[in-house]
């Protein structure tokens, strides 16, 4: 097996309001890339072991009586991980995504004399448009155990560029979850399953679609002796009718559960707390947390399970 540093330890800070919830994010497949010095594709699912969260300015906050045993118990901050969602709309929006890029850049150097693609190329998007640092998106970087954090190197976003009607090139970032950014001709980011969404056919708000009255047909009563066949062919025809979805709206776009999905949720206990493995899409997570302290840093040790992907566990897309 290729050897790895798969172990990602950061650092962050909580609200100077108490129990007031903070964001984080984390793109794994970036810090790996640098940590380890070659270039891990973002276009993964991958594995985490674990991962430990410990306070690092108070292991022990106070106790608090448990009101339905009476117990006393340690009171701590809360910690949730999030995750693009595994479902097979976010993976078609995805690969569409990719695709799509790939398309373009084909278009682009159909008359060049030789190959222009950067050597590190890669396709990289965002978890949501919240994500985007130029936005307010806090996004962690790894550290050693005197928080000193890795030294970058170029981890570039993808754009696609379009015309899109307007008289020079629009160029726009990717997302995987909620809105677009911006109107058209001046998009700053499309949300990937919004778009496919946007793109294909749905399906019909009913069915069968039933002309009339079944119950009430002729020839469908000439055995109704007991008067109950007309109320059975009522509720074939009309329970189940519509999906068990929403049809317009795909989960993960503006209007349908827009933000990550909670893979982990966590109390700290004296301090301290270990969630258990998932699997992220990208590589893309979000931290959100509380804590009864004023400014609590959280250090937070992530486990990359190890694998056959250049050391790591990661599934391709």
């Amino acid at each position: 097996m290729i050897p790895a540093v798969r172990y990602l330890r950061y650092e962050l800070t909580n609200s100077s309001n108490v129990n007031t919830e903070t964001s984080h994010y984390l793109d794994l497949m970036k810090d790996l890339s640098a940590i380890n010095r070659r270039l891990m594709r973002q276009g993964r699912m991958v594995h985490v072991k674990r991962i430990t969260i410990i306070s690092k300015n108070t292991p022990v906050v106070g106790t608090v009586t448990d009101p339905t045993t009476g117990a006393t118990v340690n009171q701590g901050g809360r910690v949730s991980f999030s995750c693009i969602p595994e479902s097979w709309t976010a993976i078609g929006a995805w690969k569409r995504g990719f695709d799509t890029w790939q398309q373009m850049n084909a278009e682009a150097t159909k008359q060049t004399a030789g190959d222009l693609q950067s050597t590190w190329a890669d396709f990289k998007v965002y978890l949501s448009n919240d994500m985007r640092p130029e936005l307010g998106g806090n996004v962690l970087a790894p550290l050693d155990n005197g928080a000193n954090a890795v030294a970058a190197g170029e981890w570039e976003y993808t754009r696609l560029v379009t015309p899109d009607g307007t008289t020079g090139a629009d160029e726009f970032y990717l997302h995987m979850l909620g809105d677009h950014s911006g109107g058209a001709g001046s998009r700053g980011s499309v949300g990937l399953i919004k778009s496919f969404g946007e793109s294909r056919s749905t399906v019909n708000d009913f069915s069968p679609n039933v002309p009339g009255d079944a119950a009430d047909d002729p020839l469908v009563n000439v055995f109704d002796y007991g008067t109950s066949i007309d109320e059975v062919i009522d509720r074939m025809t009309t329970d189940n009718d519509k999906p068990p979805y929403e049809t317009d709206n795909y989960p993960g776009d503006d209007a349908n559960m827009p933000k990550p999905l909670v893979v982990q949720d966590t109390v700290l206990v004296d301090g301290k707390a270990t969630v258990g493995g998932f699997r992220s899409m990208c590589g893309l997570i979000e931290i959100e947390s509380t804590s009864p302290v004023q400014n609590d840093v959280y250090s937070v040790l992530v486990e990359i399970a190890p694998g056959n992907y250049r050391g790591i566990k990661a599934d391709v897309i």
